[in-house]
């Protein structure tokens, strides 16, 4: 596995060497980049940052389409999503990145993170599962795994709805990016080491990416609120997701991503890495 910073990273035609030296400097091996409308990026631009990042020893560990959610719930906008993720499919590959991220998608009118009933229900499922299998023999034709994140509230927002997924698939190009903040609950909470053993169990090698946060309860009356925190500030049991991430395939990364303040940066990668080292494992 592979360590990969997504946070301060600038869009991709700004991307320099000094960039990719900088990212070395801060004791990451892989990248995270965005592949969004406002910046012009084609597949020789794509592989001329590739070749940037390259020369300083830096992978791009995940690529994440910004704004694609596969469901919404204006048809056509799912099918306009998609499209622009065909289109993006090709950019991952230049950019030599397995895996291209998006949301899965969700029924709220104004944001697809939203809660909604619908986001639970089979339609929802089966909607995000055609989507899926469209584009799946495509990417996989390019070496790409088109992966939707899991989330609480969203359409993937339990193992059990992601391993029903991926049986309805059944096929490469498609696989899962795994945040295990983002669907603990309070009953899961203080005792992810478990959650997580469920989860690789089931999900095994279909998972192509694991993002690193952390959650925490806050301290209310009445409803429980999660929080997320960056990783080392709560509760999740890090031993045992880097001991179960480190048995997927090498190029696997780990990646650190929404952190607001520069200086927790190098805090969270010594957490990740004395957490590998607890655990027996390391980093490659």
């Amino acid at each position: 596995m592979r360590l990969c910073l997504d946070s301060f990273v600038p869009p991709l035609d700004r991307i320099t060497k000094g960039t990719a030296s900088w990212i070395r400097d801060l004791g990451f091996s892989a990248v995270g980049v965005d592949l969004e409308r406002s910046v012009a990026v084609d597949k020789d631009a794509a592989g001329k940052v590739r070749k940037i990042l390259d020369g300083e020893g830096i992978a791009i560990g995940q690529v994440w389409s910004v704004g694609t959610p596969f469901v919404r719930p204006d048809p056509g906008e799912s099918a306009a999503h998609l499209q622009i993720l065909r289109d993006r499919v090709p950019l991952a590959a230049a950019l030599g990145c397995r895996v291209l991220l998006t949301e899965a998608g969700g029924m709220h009118p104004a944001n697809a993170w939203y809660p909604h009933l619908e986001n639970h229900g089979e339609e929802a499922l089966d909607r995000l599962a055609v989507a899926l299998k469209e584009i799946a023999p495509f990417a996989a034709d390019f070496g790409i795994s088109v992966a939707p994140e899991m989330s609480l509230m969203t359409i993937l927002s339990t193992v059990d709805r992601a391993v029903a997924l991926l049986e309805e698939i059944d096929q490469p190009g498609v696989g899962i990016n795994f945040d295990p903040a983002n669907i603990l609950d309070p009953l899961s909470l203080y005792d992810s080491g478990a959650f997580m053993d469920d989860a690789f169990d089931r999900l095994g090698s279909r998972i192509v990416n694991v993002h690193a946060k952390d959650s925490a309860a806050r301290e209310v009356q009445s409803i429980v609120h999660l929080e997320e925190r960056p990783a080392g500030q709560g509760v999740l049991d890090y031993g045992r997701l880097l001991c179960r991430a480190s048995a997927l395939p090498e190029w696997t990364c780990v990646v650190v991503e929404h952190l607001t303040d520069y200086g927790q940066v190098e805090e969270v990668r010594r957490f990740l890495v004395e957490s590998a080292a607890k655990a027996g494992v390391r980093f490659q």
